[in-house]
């Protein structure tokens, strides 16, 4: 949803890519495309990291683990869960900072600092999407349309 999307764009972090704009664009009298204007972020993704590096030190691991959560917890403060956690949307820079991306799907939680369980869109009416995540990171609760909350991206690992 629209509005999911500009609650993650007030985010503002130093793991969480800067999103400028959010909004819907009418191509013809019915088709329209919702888009989220974001920050570039030179590097690759944590994915990429990990295949060119396996196995990773373990001091590898723990310096992205902790940006990583340092990010997911400025999100689940202001209420957003982000729903598709994963390494192919983690970017390392080339000064090992990570950037958590795509808030496509992401979700919001009542309200900021309101951390109470809400339940999953649709597939209409999620925010750019044709599906609610990728399956291998959903939680179950994502999986079965359930009450979903911070701990769908805990879960995400």
């Amino acid at each position: 949803m629209l509005n999911e999307a500009r609650a993650a764009a007030a985010l503002n972090h130093p793991n969480i890519v800067t999103i400028y704009e959010v909004g819907r664009q009418t191509m013809e009298p019915d088709a329209k495309i919702d888009f989220i204007a974001m920050g570039f972020v030179p590097g690759r993704t944590l994915h990429d990291s990990i295949k060119a590096a396996a196995p990773v030190p373990l001091d590898e691991v723990l310096h992205y683990a902790i940006q990583i959560a340092d990010a997911m917890v400025a999100a689940h403060t202001a209420g957003i869960t982000h729903r598709d956690l994963k390494p192919a949307n983690i970017i390392v820079t080339e000064k090992r900072r990570v950037k958590v991306l795509d808030f496509g799907i992401a979700q919001r939680l009542g309200g900021p600092g309101d951390l109470e369980k809400t339940r999953t869109a649709d597939l209409e009416s999620s925010f750019g999407v044709g599906g609610l995540g990728t399956l291998r990171y959903m939680s179950p609760e994502q999986v079965q349309n359930k009450t979903v909350d911070t701990r769908s991206d805990i879960f995400a690992r």
